[in-house]
């Protein structure tokens, strides 16, 4: 990638804590007081922490731009990294 597209600071942010081997995750949480289900999405830094800020918008900006694929997905949760070079 040696031309990027304009992205948001946050898609630019994101983009760092990928090539440090995080991962968008989305799937469905259940909320411990409410006890409602739904899905959320959250990136995840290398060390498996949650980068608070970053969420459903800056993947999916980052998925149609093409950087970012799914790697791993079940019935309730898929996972993305960052794309390889081709």
């Amino acid at each position: 990638m040696t031309e990027l597209p304009a992205l948001s600071t946050l898609a630019r942010k994101a983009l760092d804590v990928l090539k440090e081997g995080g991962e968008f995750r989305n799937a469905l949480e259940t909320n411990s007081y409410t006890k409602r289900e739904q899905f959320r999405t959250r990136l995840k830094n290398s060390r498996g922490g949650t980068v608070r800020g970053i969420g459903f918008i800056t993947m999916d900006e980052l998925r149609r731009n093409g950087m970012i694929i799914p790697v791993h997905h079940t019935s309730v949760s898929t996972y993305y990294s960052l794309k390889p070079n081709s």
